[in-house]
């Protein structure tokens, strides 16, 4: 990806200018994470020219304040670059107050604890299948084996898609998350919308009593406009799919090169909850947007209006200031107060379904794979853009 730049607004302290392309750290390939947790060194907030230019909040008090002031920083556009004028609001993601609550209530009543636990049989028969699929080989490449294609076969099930269709679907994901040439990603965007827009057209035909089902309903009610409905569909399965394929490949990663840690999860299962909730701190992956909504005075800084803010959601877990040893994983940690799914009116709903995920994932993983390590001399490699990625992770174990 080519990062355009920009000459540096008058307004901007020369101290606090750095040349950081966040699609292309130095050292992401190996570790996005350290390759990230450098910033630390500098200013707490600084501005790249790259990418448009935009402002990063480094700390995690910082990053914490800027999703909560819905005030001076409104979260349409989240991307950056900004996605193209006449592309769809990914919604709700793009939304603002008061406007968010009506879009998200479209979708919370399905995505709530209660509605989903009913679900986690199904997640495990599904785990269960694809790691015994696994196991005979004694070896893979986890993140095309197991870490997209569970998250995929999982969200057709949920939204009653056919099973046929996940090759396209697992297709479009990994191009868009992962795939360093832009022409492949907008494709693959491309192609997504036709596909959702065909399901939800489907739908206002035939509902069920589906997530993509309750959009149209509500989209008849007139609580959402047609496009708005696309652009949840958008939101719904790449956010479903995308950073639940991340923290497994990431907390798979870390596991395969520290053989107590998954020992210590298999003699005391108990504290498999404390544990994911230390994984998503350690591993976040989210590198969120937001724009100035008017001039104002933010932590000493000179903000303009439209200026961009990049909200490394990661950083924040890996901060100094907020947890003691951030680098180190440590299941028995005093508190795991992270903001791994977001903070403020735009926290993630999905996080009711990704802590199941990953959970029952290391239930059912560890007794059937005790012993793994990283293929004799093969390389993981990691990834740095909207969401921190492992792209490559090739295992081994004994059969």
């Amino acid at each position: 990806m080519t990062s355009q730049s920009i000459a540096v607004p008058s307004h901007v302290p020369p101290g606090r200018v750095i040349d950081f392309d966040y699609f292309q750290v130095p050292g992401a390939n190996i570790d996005p994470h350290a390759a990230w947790k450098k910033l630390h060194d500098g200013p707490d907030i600084v501005y790249t020219p790259r990418n448009g230019g935009h402002w990063i909040a480094t700390r995690g008090d910082d990053i914490f304040a800027v999703m909560q002031d819905v005030e001076h920083f409104s979260s349409n556009p989240f991307s950056i670059p900004a996605r193209p004028a006449d592309a769809p609001r990914t919604v709700p993601l793009e939304v603002d107050p008061p406007e968010l609550q009506d879009m998200r209530s479209i979708v919370l009543r399905m995505l709530s604890p209660k509605a989903l636990f009913p679900l986690e049989p199904d997640i495990r028969a599904l785990v269960i299948q694809l790691l015994e699929e696994l196991r005979p080989r004694g070896r893979c490449e986890f993140v095309a084996d197991f870490g997209v294609r569970m998250p995929v076969e999982l969200f057709l099930r949920f939204v009653e898609l056919p099973s046929e269709d996940r090759g396209r679907v697992r297709g479009w994901v990994e191009d868009v998350a992962r795939n360093p040439d832009a022409a492949a990603q907008v494709a693959a965007q491309v192609a997504t919308h036709a596909y959702l827009s065909k399901v939800l057209e489907q739908r206002r035909r035939s509902p069920g009593k589906d997530l993509f089902s309750s959009i149209v309903a509500a989209e008849a009610e007139g609580k959402i406009k047609p496009d708005d409905s696309v652009g949840m569909a958008l939101n719904i399965l790449f956010g479903g799919i995308e950073t639940v394929t991340s923290g497994l490949s990431f907390i798979v990663r870390f596991l395969a090169d520290h053989p107590e840690h998954r020992r210590e999860l298999r003699e005391n299962p108990k504290l498999m909850r404390d544990a994911i909730e230390e994984f998503m701190r350690r591993f976040g992956i989210l590198n969120l947007g937001r724009t100035a909504a008017s001039d104002f005075e933010f932590r000493g800084v000179q903000i303009k209006k439209g200026d961009r803010m990049l909200l490394p959601i990661h950083l924040y877990g890996l901060d100094e200031r907020k947890f003691e040893r951030p680098m180190e994983v440590d299941f028995h940690r005093e508190h795991f107060r992270h903001i791994a799914f977001g903070a403020g009116p735009h926290r993630c709903l999905g996080s009711n379904l990704a802590r199941p995920e990953l959970r029952i994932f290391l239930e059912e993983w560890l007794p059937r794979f005790p012993e793994f390590s990283i293929a004799p001399g093969e390389t993981p490699k990691g990834h740095s853009g909207s969401a921190m990625a492992i792209t490559y992770l090739p295992l081994v174990w004994p059969t």
